[in-house]
């Protein structure tokens, strides 16, 4: 009698992205309010449309401060669930991305110099979502078809735009904002953060104080 294998699959390394409520509406109506005083500098062209503020908007005044104090909140959550060791989070920068034009996109990047990123969706839609992709760029030496994509198999994740939602991951993970045919993401706006932490770590030979 033959017994079937049944294997025990690990999910190995894995890259977590965290989607919560955050905002509800009348406080992203307050926020997009709050960004009209805001000092805003062009960073588009007519292929990219966009603008944006200081990355210091967490230091401009209480208002911010305390959006800041709840990110930081958050994070701090994250980092519980990972069981990061660690003295205290901090907001290093803190900037709004506003569209200009129904053409935007912002092109795949990454966060340096920081351990946790986030995204506050204030205003968009449909067509406005987040698009992360796998950082392992060995794993598209071979390219095989699926008959279903899914998390474990594809080499990006979609995330939906929700307005008043936050995404907490990590500073390392490329991730972008794409457009498609007639795509409009004139209305989008969204506020960053990049969030490190005080440490002290005196395992052996990896001794490191920030």
């Amino acid at each position: 009698m033959s017994s079937e294998l049944k294997p025990t699959a690990y999910e190995l390394f894995p890259s977590l992205v965290y989607h919560s409520p955050f905002l509800n509406k009348e406080e992203c109506k307050m926020y997009i309010k709050c960004l009209d005083d805001v000092e805003k500098v062009s960073k588009g062209s007519n292929q990219r449309p966009l603008y944006q503020t200081t990355d210091k908007l967490h230091l401009l005044n209480d208002t911010w401060k305390e959006l800041s104090d709840r990110v930081i909140d958050k994070i701090n959550s994250v980092a519980d669930h990972q069981q990061v060791v660690r003295d205290s989070f901090y907001n290093t920068n803190m900037w709004a991305n506003i569209a200009s034009g129904p053409r935007y996109f912002h092109e795949k990047h990454s966060h340096p110099n920081s351990f946790f990123s986030s995204i506050i969706y204030i205003r968009g839609s449909e067509t406005s979502q987040t698009h992360f992709t796998d950082p392992r760029s060995q794993t598209q030496v071979l390219i095989p078809e699926y008959l279903e994509y899914n998390r474990l198999n594809s080499s990006t994740f979609v995330l939906p735009f929700i307005e008043g939602s936050i995404v907490i991951f990590p500073s390392w993970l490329p991730h972008a904002v794409l457009i498609d045919g007639a795509d409009d993401n004139s209305s989008r706006i969204t506020i960053s953060c990049n969030s490190m932490m005080h440490l002290e770590n005196t395992n052996r030979t990896v001794y490191l104080k920030i």
